[in-house]
C-alpha cells in the first residue's frame, strides 16, 4: 500500500507539469472507427473550480487531438435549477467549433435528456433511431431518481448508421451514480437487461461512459458478461483536476463482436498552459470490423 501511494504521488507531481505526447495515428485500414468517451464536467452558476470560461479553449484543443469519429459526453449539463435546461453551453460551444460533428442521443431537454449526447462525422454516419432509459424502477420516465432516491442517472444510445460499409451498430453511453454501490449495480444491471437481448441477436453494440467504477468490480464484470469486451486501459482517468493518478481507471469502452480493436486504449491526458479540459481523462479506442 505504501509503495501504491508513493508512486500514485510522483505520477502526480509529474503528470501536473508535463503534457503528454500523445501521437494521433491514422495508419489503420479506413474503415475503422475511433469511439471516445468524454466527462466534460457540468457548469454551474458561481463556479469557481472548472469554471467553464476558463477551460473551454483546452476542450477546443483536446477533442482537435483525439480527432474521434463518435464521442459520448457525459456531465454536459448547463445546470439553471428545475428538471432540465434547454441551454447547453459546452454543446453549442463545441458544435461552433466543430461542424463535422452532428449531435445524436439528443433532443429538446423536456422530451429527451440532453446532458448526454453522442456525436458523429455527419458525412460519415446516420443516425437511424435514438433513446434514453433512467437507472431507477421507473427507466421510461424521463428525469426519475435513481434507485435510492438519488439525482438522476440515465443511459441514452443511438443506433448510427456507417455509409462508407452499409453497417449499423447502437451507441449506449451512461454515467452511473458515484456514491452508491448499490445504485451502480442496479444500473449496469439494467443496462445489462437492455443489450444482452441485442448481443444475443447479432447486432453490435458499443457501450462508452463514466461507471464510477474500476474494470474489477462487480460493477464492470456485469457489463462485461453481456457479453461484452472491455478496453484495457493503463492507469488513472479521474484525476480530480490535479493530473492525480489515484485510483484505476473508471471512464471506460466496451464492445461487442464482430468489432476488433486496433491498438491500445488512449488515456488523453494533455493540459494546455497548466489548464484541464475537465476533472476526468477522455478515452479513446479504435475499433474495426474484420473483412
Amino acid at each position: 500500500m505504501l509503495l501504491f501511494l508513493i508512486s500514485s504521488v510522483l505520477a502526480a507531481c509529474k503528470s501536473k507539469h508535463e503534457v503528454s505526447a500523445e501521437s494521433l495515428d491514422r495508419s489503420h485500414p479506413i474503415d475503422a472507427i475511433r469511439f471516445a468517451s468524454f466527462n466534460i464536467h457540468y457548469i454551474a452558476a458561481g463556479q469557481k473550480k472548472l469554471d467553464w470560461d476558463n477551460r473551454k479553449h483546452a476542450v477546443v484543443k483536446s477533442l482537435r487531438e483525439i480527432d474521434a469519429d463518435i464521442i459520448a459526453f457525459q456531465e454536459m449539463e448547463t445546470f439553471a435549477g428545475g428538471s432540465f435546461n434547454r441551454e447547453n453551453r459546452q454543446l453549442d460551444w463545441i458544435t461552433q467549433h466543430f461542424s463535422q460533428y452532428r449531435a445524436g442521443a439528443f433532443g429538446d431537454a423536456s422530451v429527451y435528456p440532453g446532458t448526454q449526447p453522442i456525436l458523429y462525422r455527419h458525412e460519415r454516419f446516420e443516425q437511424l433511431d435514438q433513446g434514453f432509459f433512467f437507472f431507477s424502477d421507473t427507466p421510461e420516465v424521463i428525469y426519475s431518481r435513481t434507485f435510492n432516491g438519488s439525482w438522476p442517472a440515465f443511459c441514452s444510445w443511438s443506433l448510427l448508421k456507417d455509409k462508407q460499409t452499409g453497417e449499423s451498430f447502437t451507441v449506449f453511453n451512461v454515467h452511473f451514480e458515484y456514491k452508491s454501490m448499490s445504485n451502480r449495480s442496479k444500473s449496469a444491471k439494467l443496462v445489462s437487461q437492455r443489450i444482452r437481448p441485442l448481443v444475443a441477436n447479432g447486432q453490435t453494440v458499443v457501450l462508452l461512459g463514466d461507471t464510477n467504477a474500476p474494470g474489477f468490480t462487480p460493477t464492470m464484470r456485469t457489463l462485461k458478461n453481456i457479453p461484452l469486451q472491455l478496453a484495457p486501459s493503463a492507469g488513472a482517468t479521474f484525476h480530480l483536476n490535479r493530473g492525480w493518478h489515484l485510483i484505476p481507471a473508471i471512464d471506460h469502452v466496451l464492445y461487442s463482436a464482430p468489432f476488433r480493436q486496433l491498438g491500445r486504449t488512449r488515456l488523453w491526458r494533455n493540459n494546455y498552459d497548466g489548464v484541464w479540459p475537465t476533472d476526468h481523462y477522455p478515452v479513446s479506442v479504435d475499433l474495426i470490423v474484420p473483412r
